[in-house]
């Protein structure tokens, strides 16, 4: 178990090596409805994933089938060599790992069986309590100050209007960070919602949440991060964010030299 536990670390550090042990956290999901989304998306769409076992010395292909959240189960194919798969479920502790549409996945596997069912065989593993999944970044991300926060209003103008305090921010979306969980879920589309980023301009974008996670702030308070990803940004939206970027780069590094 102690090795598998290195291999998790090790292939974490491999999807991006300037993700910090913050970032990765960050993008680790704990939330038992967002683990069976994903599990769920990941069935549907028929994506295939390696199981890395013994020790990391061996791995198949693999493809998820079905879940059964009473009994905790996740149910996949076996491998095609009948040496591999008997050496598999001699195990305890398995690791799957994915590039799906430029996005890294991973998660463990625990207590390996096989299911003969209707003429089928496949193998099982406890739905795992954890699931990573992290973006490669195709632009910088920019934190920004948390004194005086710039601000994304969702569904403004409306009774439901929410206020909430920009994280971070790139081209490809923002980051929010709230002490309330968020009643929206994972995938859903935030509509009508403005970014207000002060003298550098106030303008409208369609946010899809693209992960939820839970964190402890210095303090051991509760926070929820979310993930949110810009949908058909016009280009003029584009550019004012690159110019506020550069801005609050400036500012900073002005603040520094002081």
């Amino acid at each position: 178990m102690r090795f598998i536990q290195q291999l998790e670390k090790i292939y974490s550090e491999q999807m991006n090596p300037s993700d910090t042990e913050k970032d990765l956290e960050r993008c680790t999901m704990r939330g038992t409805r967002e683990i069976l989304f994903q599990l769920r998306t990941l069935i549907r769409h028929g994506n295939r994933l390696s199981v890395i076992f013994d020790e990391g010395r061996q791995s198949f292909l693999t493809v998820l089938m079905d879940i059964s959240p009473d009994e905790s189960l996740l149910y996949f194919d076996v491998g095609g060599s009948e040496e591999i798969n008997r050496t598999f479920l001699n195990g305890q502790r398995c690791l799957f790992v994915g590039v799906v549409d430029g996005i890294r996945l991973q998660f463990s596997g625990e207590n390996q069986s096989q299911i003969n069912e209707g003429g089928e065989t496949f193998f099982a593993v406890r739905i795992p309590k954890s699931f990573l999944r992290v973006q490669r970044r195709e632009a910088f991300r920019l934190q920004l100050p948390a004194l005086k926060p710039y601000i994304c209003r969702l569904q403004r103008g409306s009774l439901e209007e929410l206020t909430l305090p920009i994280y971070d921010i790139s081209t490809l979306g923002i980051g929010i960070q709230v002490f309330q969980k968020p009643k929206f879920e994972v995938m859903a589309r935030l509509e009508n919602c403005w970014l207000d980023l002060r003298e550098s301009g106030t303008f409208q974008v369609l946010l899809e949440v693209r992960y939820i996670s839970e964190l402890e702030n210095p303090s051991r308070k509760t926070l929820w991060h979310i993930g949110c990803k810009f949908i058909d940004l016009p280009p003029a939206a584009e550019t004012m964010i690159q110019r506020f970027m550069g801005k609050i780069e400036i500012e900073r590094r002005a603040m520094a030299k002081n």
